[in-house]
């Protein structure tokens, strides 16, 4: 599927990977590096799911089209499941260049497949809009839960080895080493990768 663009509206409010946790797997016992750690754990966050092309976390994306599709295929899987994290939002342009919502009985959406999809109601149609960029958007919520318990274990490790790596390894590349850890990040993220959708 083609997308003109895909926007975080809503970041996570919690990492994969908590300080407490972090400074566990490093066997760091003072706070004086507890914003550097901060900090890298959000980085090893945006890592795996850049590479797993997956939400870790409940965030909530909008994705703009020019036309509607057949259907919606959602990026960044799994759709969130439960709670108030499950709305879903259609919008379009008309040809008065108003924007106008679609409502929610005129869709449906399977979050059970990877990735999501919104589909019209059996039998139906999308309505007509205003031809231009942007014309069309979804918005949506992704990601395994509200909090890192929900998350599979092998990204929460990938995690912890690559919060581990960039916490030892403060510069680019390290002269004595320029090697991959066999069975490392990229090994346990595999587990939970997939082809390209769009």
């Amino acid at each position: 599927m083609r997308y003109r663009s895909l926007t975080r509206e809503t970041a996570p409010a919690l990492e994969p990977v908590t300080l407490a946790e972090a400074k566990a797997h490093l066997r760091v016992d003072i706070s004086n590096d507890d914003d550097l750690i901060t900090a890298i754990i959000k980085a090893a966050r945006e890592f795996c799911e850049e590479y797993l092309d997956r939400t870790l976390i409940h965030t909530q994306w909008t994705m703009r089209m020019d036309a509607f599709p057949w259907e919606f295929k959602l990026p960044r899987p799994p759709m969130s499941q439960a709670g108030t994290t499950t709305v879903t939002s259609v919008t379009y342009t008309l040809e008065t260049q108003a924007t106008a919502t679609l409502n929610t009985s005129e869709y449906r959406v399977d979050r059970n497949s990877t990735p999501g999809v919104v589909r019209t109601v059996y039998a139906g149609t999308w309505p007509g809009h205003l031809a231009d960029a942007n014309a069309v958007s979804v918005t949506w919520w992704g990601g395994y839960g509200a909090d890192g318990t929900s998350v599979p274990e092998a990204i929460r490790s990938a995690m912890l080895l690559l919060i581990s790596h960039l916490y030892e390894h403060r510069t680019a590349v390290a002269m004595n080493n320029l090697g991959e850890v066999p069975l490392g990040v990229k090994a346990l993220l595999d587990t939970h990768r997939w082809g390209s959708y769009r």
